[in-house]
């Protein structure tokens, strides 16, 4: 069961205090918000990962990632309530590049045949823009009352240097709950990804067999629907503030029979005051389920007989038999378990991080000195109380570039603290420009460091796009790198611990237009242009390709060689020129070029297969050859021999071509 984690709220198990206190009140304020959503039926985007590590198998299993997901899925779609509303975007399976995101079903009522047959379409292929996608699906939710969710299906973090947090702040704002099923994530990627739902409220899961996948997706599914959870955790943390949990309710001597749950760290001690998942059910009754849910210590009404009482909360577990006789019965299940008060702070202030991912792992499971094991509890924030089974761990705390770990023992039934500081910087960078950052260009920040087994002697440690950046790394000096298309701005830091460095880059850019004319031309030169512009005052040629008809470039002052090419062949103009930031220029060139089209009749009739064509210079030297029946080029004008060879015959011509023509050779063969 340590593949189901329970995503925590702000502050982590901080928020789950705070739900104590504020029960009753969001009940009676959240009873009015889902009385409305039930007006709507539920709707969710299904966000599957289409990424080439897909095809890759998990751990013990024959069948591919994708495999198992898809069939998990289809199995799961059919246990919903056929009135939901249900679409599909997929990512990294057409180009594989990071905004290869596609909405292959929009959202409607379920249809699990159609759902399925797109979901067959999709073949791993490339990288994994997993914020995009999440961001583009958000997209497809509609306004209303009506619950909005997301089912991200993946098994790697972002590999596309995109904020996922960020965009999961993004989705909780616009009240969307996301639900997160990994497939054989690795830690540092389950951590990577807790702040999803932590923040939106939603469930995390990690599965590692083919029955791990189909049972969390089914819950995963089932959470989206208007019969999950009932009450909005992140909202409820939101209402109220951190304080002890009140005694649970004594057990009546006398009323009508019922189990009255009460989990205990160990044997002895006071009921723990968090809410668990809980399930009751009756072995007698073929395994009837009298009750299922997330609560804190719940009475469920029971007739007399023989039941199995389940409690669980991420690694926790724990279960027991009870014969209920006709009277209330208090039922204590004994956890075998402590807590953990979890604080990542700063080390040079003591400051609690608000922004760190903390998560926590068994010690001692190493393969080749790197540990394989997973998360069993995990949260995002400064501080946050964690339910673990006895035994040892390690506590991993993470911001940005800077982890550090330590090693615990919590022993049965303890209440255990644990402080971990970052020796961390921060380097808030903006960027300035309006030539460059205004024109259409992406801008991307990157960190640098010197590094002499490098291959130029540096290496970039950690890059992000957007028009700012928030990079968190070890004290040390760095290059901070912006660069918008081929225009690159850099500075070299220093920085110390806890040191906060704000930096705006200013990108000097030189904006370049392009133009192609070709004089009397009437074929549609521009559709045929295609442009290459060299710097050539570098000790690194940069090299910018574009097949724009008219682009505007933004580019470092300096010089540069431009190539205006025509079609495939040799049709082309070059100039050179000098650009300077602030001064645009534009730039026209002028190939000399024309349009041929070749034919071979034969007997009154073209000739359309078996016919070898031939284009070379008056000189002799070859241009162009293909075997296609009657082919169009772009040529620079001149003089050209014009050579058709068919089994039987061989014949040529010259032809004349001035600039701006737009000819068809005709040759006969007799």
């Amino acid at each position: 069961m340590g593949n189901d984690l329970r995503a925590r709220n702000r502050g982590g198990w901080t928020g789950a205090w705070s739900w104590l206190v504020a029960a009753s009140l969001a009940h009676l304020w959240l009873g009015g918000v889902e009385a409305a959503r039930a007006q709507e039926p539920a709707s969710v985007i299904v966000v599957f990962d289409g990424s080439g590590s897909m095809a890759g198998n998990i751990e013990g299993v024959r069948a591919s990632k994708i495999v198992l997901a898809r069939e998990a899925l289809r199995r799961a779609l059919g246990k919903l309530a056929p009135q939901t509303r249900v679409g599909l975007t997929v990512f990294g399976h057409r180009r594989g590049d990071c905004g290869d995101v596609e909405l292959l079903r929009p959202l409607e009522p379920l249809d699990v045949a159609r759902f399925g047959d797109a979901l067959d379409k999709v073949n791993p292929r490339g990288r994994g823009p997993v914020t995009t996608a999440l961001r583009e699906a958000a997209k497809s939710l509609p306004a209303g009352s009506g619950k909005r969710s997301l089912v991200l299906i993946h098994d790697d973090a972002d590999n596309c240097q995109q904020n996922v947090c960020a965009a999961a702040e993004e989705l909780r704002r616009a009240g969307i709950v996301v639900e997160v099923v990994g497939l054989g994530l690795k830690p540092a990627d389950a951590a990577a990804m807790a702040c999803l739902p932590q923040a939106t409220g939603g469930r995390f899961f990690n599965a590692r067999t083919a029955e791990q996948i189909a049972a969390n997706l089914e819950e995963a599914l089932r959470l989206t629907g208007s019969e999950g959870e009932g009450i909005d955790r992140a909202t409820t943390a939101a209402l109220a503030t951190p304080q002890s949990a009140p005694p649970p309710a004594a057990v009546p001597a006398e009323g009508p029979s019922a189990l009255y749950l009460r989990a205990l760290l160990v044997p002895g001690t006071e009921p723990i005051g968090l809410p668990l998942d809980w399930t009751v059910f009756s072995e007698r009754a073929g395994g009837t389920v009298l009750f299922e849910g997330r609560a804190l210590n719940p009475q469920v009404p029971a007739k007399p007989g023989h039941y199995v009482v389940e409690v669980r909360d991420g690694a926790v577990a724990a279960r027991q038999e009870i014969d209920l006789v006709d009277r209330p019965t208090a039922v204590n299940v004994v956890l075998n378990a402590g807590t953990l008060q979890v604080k990542a702070q700063a080390q040079k202030s003591g400051a609690p991080l608000g922004d760190a991912i903390v998560w926590v792992s068994e010690a001692g499971q190493t393969t080749d000195g790197r540990r394989q094991s997973a998360p069993l509890a995990m949260f995002r924030g400064g501080e946050g109380l964690l339910l673990l089974p006895a035994g040892r761990y390690l506590v991993h705390v993470e911001q940005g570039l800077v982890r550090a770990e330590r090693s615990v023992v919590v022993p049965p039934g303890s209440a255990g603290r644990i402080d971990i500081a970052l020796n961390a910087a921060r380097l808030l960078l903006s960027a300035t420009g309006q030539d460059a950052a205004g024109a259409g260009e992406v801008v991307v920040f990157a960190v640098v460091e010197d590094d002499p087994d490098a291959p130029k002697g540096r290496r970039e440690v950690v890059r992000s796009t957007g028009r700012q950046a928030d990079f968190v790394v070890p004290p040390g000096t760095y290059y901070v790198v912006a660069r918008a298309g081929s225009v690159e701005a850099r500075e070299r830091l220093a920085v110390g611990p806890g040191d906060v460095v704000r930096r705006t880059l200013t990108l000097a850019a030189a904006r370049l237009s392009l133009a192609t004319k070709v004089a009397g031309a009437g074929w549609g030169a521009d559709e045929l242009v295609s442009y290459r512009v060299e710097r050539l005052d570098s000790a690194t040629p940069e090299v910018i390709v574009t097949s724009r008809p008219t682009p505007v470039l933004s580019l470092m002052s300096g010089r540069y060689r431009v190539v205006s090419r025509l079609g495939t062949v040799n049709a082309r103009a070059v100039r050179d020129v000098e650009v300077r930031a602030g001064q645009p220029q534009q730039l026209l060139l002028e190939p000399q070029a024309a349009a041929l089209k070749l034919r071979l009749v034969a007997g009154g009739t073209p000739v359309l297969a078996d016919v070898l064509w031939d284009v070379r210079e008056e000189a002799g030297a070859p241009v162009w050859s293909t075997g296609q029946p009657e082919p169009s080029l772009v040529l620079q004008a001149g003089r050209y021999v014009v050579r058709a060879e068919t089994r039987e015959k061989r014949v040529e011509r010259t032809v004349e071509l001035r600039s701006g023509d737009s000819r068809v050779l005709e040759i006969t063969v007799d």
